[in-house]
Order: structure tokens, then C-alpha cells, then sequence
């Protein structure tokens, strides 16, 4: 296994966890725009059906993200740990970012977004 290798799959990890974002924002966009489109009142039904769907979507994409940290957060050790002395620029931006410690922040965000997705669900006249 090279540096390279190393380099590639730590390059692979992040783009993932960009997915994870980018896939949950734009979810988030057309939840909302299709309530803000819609002519009338929803139902009851519609309105369990859209806060289950949101959740379960919500709680997989979680712990998708979760697995990217840490997938990313290893290989990032690991090039720490193999990279030659000759980058040592590259080695001091590695050594400055971590990924295990976004756990929280992914929750919190996650959770967040979900209370005022369905406050927005429950209340609003779509």
C-alpha cells in the first residue's frame, strides 16, 4: 500500500461524506418545495406518511455520514502515520483535521432540521 493508494481512498471518504450532505440538502429542498406547491390541506395520513419518510430518511443518511467520518478519520491516520517527512505541510493540515469528533455535530444538526421540518409539516396549511 502507497501514500498514494492512501491518498485516493482518504480523497474517496470525503467525497462521500459531501454526498451525504449534498444528497440531505437537496432531499430537504424539494420536501419543501413540493409542501410550498401544494394546493390544498394535507391529510392526517399524508402528514404520518411524510414524518415517517423524513425520519427513517433522515436517521439512515445519520448514520451514513457517521460511517464516512469514521472511514475518513481512519485513513487519515493512517497517511499520518505512512507520509513521508517530505510533506510535512501536508502532514500539519492532516494532524489539524479530525473527523471522529463531528459525531455530535451531524446529530445535532440532523435533529434540528427534523424539529423544524415537522413543526413545519404538522402546522403549516400545504
Amino acid at each position: 500500500m502507497t501514500t498514494g493508494d492512501l491518498a485516493d481512498w482518504f480523497t474517496t471518504a470525503i467525497g462521500k461524506v459531501e454526498f451525504y450532505w449534498n444528497f440531505y440538502v437537496v432531499t430537504l429542498l424539494a420536501l419543501i418545495g413540493w409542501m410550498l406547491s401544494t394546493a390544498g390541506p394535507a391529510t392526517a395520513s399524508v402528514k404520518w406518511l411524510i414524518t415517517v419518510g423524513y425520519l427513517v430518511f433522515a436517521c439512515m443518511n445519520v448514520l451514513g455520514l457517521w460511517n464516512s467520518y469514521k472511514f475518513a478519520e481512519a485513513l487519515r491516520q493512517d497517511l499520518l502515520a505512512i507520509a513521508p517527512p517530505e510533506l510535512a505541510k501536508t502532514r500539519t493540515v492532516l494532524a489539524g483535521s479530525l473527523f471522529g469528533g463531528r459525531y455530535s455535530v451531524v446529530l445535532a444538526i440532523h435533529c434540528v432540521l427534523a424539529i423544524i421540518v415537522l413543526v413545519c409539516v404538522w402546522t403549516a396549511p400545504f
